[in-house]
Order: structure tokens, then sequence, then C-alpha cells
């Protein structure tokens, strides 16, 4: 599997993911903030974008014009991390990962979702 876009505010979380995927040399880029990242979507194409949901509704309205605004952002299938309320906008689901979760199983996890897809 390809690039995994983690999007998550909380950073502590998401530095333990950063370890889990670099141990099993899985390519994996993190960002703290949805308020701008359209750019890396084009830039890196993630195959998968986990996109955590607390962090998704602080900028929601961000997140709302940058799938607007980007034909390649709404072709990339999305894993809610947490409660997909409030976040109808997002075209392409996947599937979700409930907290609390086992860090060292997401990778797995993710990949499993992924290839139900293809």
């Amino acid at each position: 599997m390809g690039l995994v876009l983690w999007i998550d505010q909380n950073a502590f979380v998401t530095d333990l993911l950063e370890r889990v995927y670099k141990k099993k040399e899985l390519p994996f880029y993190t960002l703290n903030s949805a308020e701008d990242f359209t750019y890396l979507v084009d830039d890196l194409k993630p195959e998968v974008i986990v996109l955590d949901s607390e962090t998704a509704v602080r900028y929601q309205e961000a997140l709302e014009k940058q799938y607007q605004a980007s034909a390649a952002l709404s072709e990339v299938p999305v894993i809610y991390l947490g409660n997909k309320d409030n976040l109808g906008f997002v075209p392409k689901l996947l599937g979700e990962i409930q907290r609390p979760f086992n860090p060292f199983d997401v990778p797995t996890q993710i990949e499993a979702m992924y290839k139900r897809l293809t």
C-alpha cells in the first residue's frame, strides 16, 4: 500500500503512529491541522487519508472549501478517526477507526480497509 496521510491535532498519537510506521518501513506523513493541505495531496498523492474527527470539526469550514476546490482531494479515500458526525461533506468514506485503538494494529487495519476498496 502507498502513503497514508494522517491528519490529527493530537501530537502524542501522531508521533506514536509515525514511529510504528517508520519501524515497519511503511510510507506515512502527518499533519496536525486540516487548515490547508490540498497541495500535499497534489504533491504526495496519498493512497488514503486518516482524518481525526475532532481535528476535522475544528477546521470544518476550511476542509469544506478544500473539498469543493480540489477534485484530487475528493478522490482520495478517507478513514475517520473517531466520531464521523458533521463530516458528511467528505465524499469518499472508506471506514472508521474508533478510539481507543492499539497503534500497532493501525497499519493492518488501514490496509484491510483499503484492500476492500480495490
